[in-house]
């Protein structure tokens, strides 16, 4: 018995170390299986390239911009100004050009990679003066070797609106002899005002609207030696009238009043800064216009069914898409239901007399929104009249008219609402 146990593990054995040469795992333990370790992230993103960046004007520039780590491809931008005279950035972070001024220029560089990581740094190009120009006879014949008009930069002239401050614009060139000198024609809408030396910046808040759009002429003169080198651009502008709300006072018509259960919607409106797509409404304090009615719509509907007659003041805000704000008190009145006051109980028709004059007598009405109109079937008896819009009854009764007759009274309010009443007319000998 024992030789056989002996045997047995002899053969385990073996089974082991067979399972270990050939790479099996029998032997193992089924808990111990590796598991492949997740791969790392990737280094931190950064800009590799040192500066300063050196080239001469004249002389064709080309400079690859380098960065490491983040996930590839990589893509190149940079905030303002070109990164120097004559030069510019490609996306994939190529700096080429003609330099057409010497100086060192700072701009602040961003790449961004796949993951939408970005990570900016400040760069330094240095551009030297061409040795032709530097020797002889000065700052003429610098000025004689670049000779190339400045060139402004595209850019954008958002329009404006009255009261609303204007987004600081700067303007940019390439090219000819910096510093720059610039010039605006015509002149800029009251309140907005053009840096002229220096940064070229347009800012301020618009006080006066133009009429219609304007086209504005922006100039460049650089620093050229006689006479200084310029460059013109055109835009369109226009500056819009101030953000109002048209209803109420002192100029705007009220708010239409409403009738207690009546179904009740207006728009409300507004004019100036930009379209009326962008205007955004609401009332301050989150109320709502009246009670009964759903909350102020972002497109300036009042709706629903008021359940509470009165007056109902709320501060109205509407936003325009281009940050101008207004903010005005209207009053919305809901009147009671309509009803006929007069009936055969608290206000009866006055008693007739055949043959004689009849009153005059003036049927009443309230709630509603008036003015109101009247009606009645059956007619009443002959030469007896009803004014249609006071509601009053006169004329003189015929003979043979004595008994009570039953009329049905309508009144309409100016809101197409309307109220019947059945009231009885008793005419005495």
């Amino acid at each position: 018995m024992n030789g056989l146990r002996i045997t047995r593990n002899i053969l385990w054995v073996c089974l082991c170390i067979c399972a270990a040469t050939f790479g099996l795992s029998a032997c193992s333990d089924s808990n111990n299986v590796s598991t492949p370790e997740p791969p790392a992230p990737p280094a931190p993103l950064v800009i590799t390239t040192a500066t300063p960046l050196n080239g001469t004007v004249g002389t064709v520039f080309s400079r690859q911009l380098n960065a490491g780590g983040g996930i590839p491809p990589y893509t190149w931008s940079m905030n303002g100004a070109p990164p120097a005279p004559g030069l510019t950035l490609s996306s994939a972070g190529l700096i080429s050009g003609n330099p057409t001024a010497s100086g060192t220029t700072l701009r602040t560089y961003r790449v961004t990679d796949a993951a939408n990581q970005s990570t900016p740094k400040d760069l330094t190009i240095s551009i030297e003066e061409a040795a032709s120009s530097v020797s002889g006879a000065g700052i003429a014949s610098i000025t004689a070797g670049i000779q190339i008009s400045p060139t402004i930069t595209p850019f954008t002239l958002p329009n404006g609106t009255v009261n609303v401050a204007y987004p600081t614009i700067q303007l940019a060139a390439t090219g000819g002899v910096p510093p720059y000198t610039w010039s605006v024609s015509p002149a800029l809408p009251n309140g907005l005002f053009l840096n002229l030396l220096g940064p070229g910046i347009i800012s301020g808040t618009p006080l006066n609207a133009n009429n219609g759009s304007t086209v504005y002429t922006v100039t460049v003169m650089d620093s050229s030696v006689p006479t200084g080198e310029i460059g013109k651009l055109t835009r369109d502008f226009t500056v819009n009238a101030a953000l109002t709300i048209d209803a109420g006072s002192p100029s705007g018509p009220p708010l239409p009043a409403g009738t207690v259960g009546q179904p009740y919607h207006a728009l409300l409106s507004a004019s100036g800064a930009t379209s009326p797509e962008t205007y955004r409404w609401s009332i301050v304090g989150n109320l709502t216009p009246a009670l009964g009615l759903q909350p102020l719509s972002a497109s300036g509907v009042l709706s629903g069914i008021p359940t509470i007659p009165g007056s109902f003041t709320r501060t109205y805000r509407v936003q325009s898409e281009d940050g101008a704000v207004v903010t005005k008190s209207l009053t919305l009145n809901i009147n009671a239901v309509l009803s006929i006051d007069t009936d055969d109980i608290t206000l009866p028709l006055p008693l007739g007399h055949e043959a004689q004059p009849y009153g005059p007598v003036t049927l009443t009405a309230s709630g509603g929104t008036p003015p109101y109109t009247w009606s009645v079937t059956p007619l009443l008896p002959a030469s007896l009249t009803l004014n249609a819009l006071t509601g009053e009854m006169i004329g003189t009764l015929d003979a043979g008219s004595v008994g009570t007759t039953t009329h049905i009274f309508t009144v309409q309010d100016s809101a197409s609402q309307s109220m019947k009443k059945s009231v009885h007319l008793t005419i005495h000998p």
